[in-house]
């Protein structure tokens, strides 16, 4: 990633490597959703538990979003409430292009249950496990969103002037997130829908909803059930956000979408964030998308190692 950002900005003047590495972001989100997918239709163990899988990455992703959403109203409440510019009224704004992301969560999935259904009725799942091709595929993707950011020069000169409490806001989402996540880790396991290790939970809470790179590094480190959770989670997740976000902002302020969408908030999520929260909360949202973006490749290996 540092590598893509040094890249971006020795090419920033020119429009062709921001716009192939645009590209690159997404075909190589395609090729790790199917690789994913195709090792867990080829794992008969995680098939069986395929309906307790998804009920738990869809409650840790609930979790998640539980608990920034309440550090994001602590945090408006004795700090930004007084300062921060005023959003404009959600009842106001049309709810046309908040879904922005949508479309591309809906093609993800389904990316997923192709990979699923190749790794099922193919010996796919074998052919690709004798090639690092994830790995590949995660290289490229982590590259790419590197070049994207470090070319973009008027982002990056607007979220380096923000106020030093902007600072407060991606570690409300993290701590946050990690919080929710263990609330509703201890829950599962009181009703016993599926045993979890708490590391593990807090693996797929550190994903901030970049399902794509937390779902391949989650199959890498802990195998593809717990890469399933950490995929489906994030994706509930963004979702949540994209569309809760006018909610979000009437009832747990501007800054609710802004940490409910975590490492989105750079992209799938600013759509929403824009309509709901204004545009002059960009800078903030871009700054706390980076941060969370760049503590996913720390944190999730971190979780996921304890339990090694």
């Amino acid at each position: 990633m540092c590598l893509g950002v040094v890249l971006g900005w020795l090419t920033r003047r020119f429009p062709h490597p921001r716009r192939v590495a645009t590209r690159a972001v997404t075909a190589a989100i395609l090729l790790l959703m199917v690789f994913l997918g195709t090792e867990v239709g080829g794992n008969e163990l995680v098939l069986r538990h395929l309906g307790t899988i998804g009920i738990t990455a869809i409650l840790l992703g609930i979790g998640a979003v539980g608990g920034v959403l309440t550090g994001a109203r602590l945090l408006w409440r004795y700090s930004f409430g007084a300062v921060a510019p005023k959003a404009p009224d959600p009842e106001d704004a049309s709810s046309e292009n908040a879904g922005g992301g949508n479309h591309f969560s809906l093609v993800i999935v389904g990316t997923f249950v192709a990979g699923i259904l190749l790794g099922v009725f193919t010996p796919a799942a074998r052919w690709f496990a004798s090639w690092p091709l994830a790995m590949w595929a995660l290289y490229l993707l982590v590259l790419a969103v590197g070049i994207t950011i470090g070319s973009d020069t008027a982002t990056l000169r607007s979220v380096i002037h923000q106020p030093k409490r902007s600072l407060l806001v991606p570690l409300v989402t993290i701590l946050g997130s990690w919080v929710g996540v263990t609330a509703m880790w201890a829950l599962l396991q009181l009703i016993g829908l599926r045993p979890m290790l708490w590391s593990d939970a807090m693996a797929v809470g550190s994903g901030q909803g970049y399902y794509s790179l937390s779902g391949v590094l989650l199959a890498e480190l802990r195998g593809p059930e717990v890469g399933t959770i950490g995929l489906l989670a994030n994706i509930t997740r963004e979702m949540l956000t994209v569309v809760g976000a006018a909610w979000m902002v009437k009832h747990f302020s501007p800054l609710g979408p802004i940490c409910s969408g975590g490492a989105t908030t750079v992209d799938v999520s600013l759509p929403a964030i824009l309509r709901y929260c204004g545009p002059q909360y960009l800078a903030l949202a871009v700054l706390q998308g980076v941060i969370a973006d760049l503590s996913v490749p720390f944190m999730v290996p971190f979780f996921a190692g304890l339990a090694g």
